[in-house]
This record gives structure tokens, C-alpha cells and sequence, in this order.
């Protein structure tokens, strides 16, 4: 099911970003577990607001940033111009190449994405990495239901936790951050 963001959302989107990039997007990407010269995708990407940060930190690496949205791929776009190690997706269901990235990141969005969904893209991202890749995710710790299962899926399709942990995110509340890892 596509989805396109309002004017409005991508303003308020764009008006959070200067007020808490850095202590909500920067500080996330900082966390991320890459090297320099690894395969990232950010999945649902939106404008950009993580990519921002992790484009910089893969000196000699990748970055692709998928999302439904055109909107919101466009948007990306325009917050990254100027990096040519990004590269853009903008698809409903991730045909992704297996085994071809180091580490995924999902930052607040698999809580959005219906069970069903989720049953098909979650062993997608999976497939996507590498033997010792990692799929990187926060979501909003209200979401309980929704974070079990996904915890689930990823055990189902050989992602096992890592490390997980509970952060303060602000104006967003509380929020899960896990790291699984691909055996």
C-alpha cells in the first residue's frame, strides 16, 4: 500500500529536524555499529534525517535509502545532495540482493508497517545481509504488541539480539534501540 506524506507532515518532518537532528538523528547514527567502507541501507528513509549522518561516517563505504514514498525519496534527496556514495530506492516491497549489505537501520519505522507486511519485508532485510551483518532498529517503546513481534521475525529468519536497549528520545519519549545480528 503506497503511501505519500502531506505538505504538512514533510514541514514538520523538516522543522524537527533543525530543532533535534542532533540529539535525535545524529546521536542514532553515531550508535550505528559501521565501519567506514560498509554496505548500509537505511529502510524507510524518509527525508534523510539518519542518512544525513551515516552518508558521512562511510568514507569509503555505501549508503542506498529505500522508501515508499516519492515524496519522501525526493526530499532525501535534496538533504543529501553533494554525497555520491548514496544511492536512492523508492519501492514498495524491497527486492533487495541477498547477502549484499554489512548493516541495516530502520529508525522509527517498522512500527508503522502492518503484520502481514512485516511477515514479508522483515526476512527480506534479513536475506539482504551478510553472514555477521547487522539489522539496527528504534522504535517507540509504547508500540509493545508490535515490538514483540518483530523481535520474533527476527529470531524466526536468524537475526539474534545483540544488545538492546531503552533510550529517552526528546519531544518523541521513550524508545527501544535493539542490534541483531545475522548468524
Amino acid at each position: 500500500m503506497k503511501y505519500e506524506p502531506s505538505r504538512l507532515e514533510i514541514l514538520l518532518t523538516k522543522v524537527a529536524f533543525i530543532l533535534y537532528g542532533k540529539s535525535v538523528y545524529q546521536a542514532f547514527a553515531i550508535s550505528l555499529p559501521l565501519k567506514d567502507s560498509d554496505r548500509v541501507l537505511d529502510f524507510g528513509c524518509g527525508m534523510g534525517t539518519v542518512a544525513r549522518y551515516t552518508a558521512k561516517r562511510l568514507t569509503n563505504g555505501h549508503l542506498t535509502c529505500l522508501d515508499i514514498s516519492e515524496r519522501w525519496i525526493n526530499e532525501c534527496r535534496k538533504n543529501l545532495r553533494g554525497y555520491d556514495n548514496v544511492t536512492f530506492v523508492q519501492t514498495e516491497f524491497p527486492a533487495l540482493e541477498n547477502k549484499s549489505f554489512d548493516l541495516v537501520y530502520c529508525h522509527f519505522v517498522l512500527h508503522d508497517i502492518s503484520e502481514r507486511e512485516l511477515n514479508r519485508i522483515i526476512p527480506a532485510l534479513a536475506e539482504s545481509l551478510k553472514p555477521g551483518g547487522m539489522l539496527v532498529f528504534r522504535e517507540p517503546l509504547k508500540e509493545t504488541e508490535k515490538i514483540s513481534l518483530i523481535k520474533s521475525l527476527m529470531e524466526q529468519n536468524w537475526l539474534f539480539p545483540k544488545d538492546c536497549r531503552i533510550t529517552d528520545i526528546p519531544v518523541m519519549g521513550n524508545a527501544l534501540e535493539c542490534i541483531y545480528i545475522k548468524q
